[in-house]
């Protein structure tokens, strides 16, 4: 009976970590992998705060995570943690890269950019969340919080974070690196709901088997 027990529990752990909660799912912005033009606005061959912005309307937050590679912490040198990162995406803390730290959408909306990062568990003691955050574009180096709330937030939550940033929240500013990692191996990517077209989804998953046979 305690084996049973057993087997139950970890089947609906395991269930429980498989994909993003619905509620999540539905507040997220949706990615079609098209050109966003953010590199007309701001520098992104660097980062702000850990934050990487990609021309395809892809977000990635080291913040998160403590990582390092090969003993470099992001936090220490970004630069050589990044190219680190880059040139050798079969390393285990390059796959821990890909696989663990927070990314997803943003959008441009005249001088601010939407962020949003989605968080997968990566351990029982975790839990699935995500958090959008309103950057205004002060120029093309620096980067404004001018809001912050979960996606789960209802309207009215929303309203009352966006006036606790009325005042002002924190300032971000472009850090450059010489390299930085391949979007395409990030693992909301991999993510068919994540996608706003099945069919483009289905496209990049045959991409990247390629490119993985390509270095096997």
């Amino acid at each position: 009976m305690k084996k049973i027990l057993l087997i139950i529990v970890c089947a609906c752990l395991a269930s429980s970590c498989s994909s993003f909660p619905k509620n999540i799912r539905n507040a997220a912005y949706r990615y079609d992998g098209k050109y966003t033009g953010i590199d007309t606005l701001i520098n992104i061959e660097g980062h702000y705060s850990s934050k990487i912005f990609y021309d395809n309307g892809l977000v990635v937050n080291e913040g998160a995570l403590i990582h390092s590679y090969n003993g470099v912490r992001f936090r220490d040198n970004a630069a050589a943690f990044l190219k680190g990162i880059a040139e050798n995406p079969d390393a285990k803390d390059s796959k821990d890269f890909y696989n663990m730290f927070d990314c997803g959408r943003y959008i441009i909306c005249g001088d601010t950019i939407k962020m949003q990062e989605l968080h997968k568990p990566y351990s029982f003691n975790d839990y699935w969340s995500g958090y959008e955050t309103w950057y205004k574009i002060i120029d093309r180096n620096t980067l404004h919080v001018i809001n912050f709330f979960p996606l789960t937030a209802s309207k009215e939550e929303r309203e009352r974070y966006e006036k606790r940033f009325s005042n002002g929240g924190a300032t971000w500013n472009f850090e450059p690196v010489p390299v930085k990692p391949n979007p395409d191996y990030f693992w909301i990517l991999r993510e068919k709901w994540f996608w706003c077209n099945e069919q483009d989804w289905k496209d990049f998953m045959q991409k990247i088997e390629q490119k993985k046979n390509k270095r096997n």
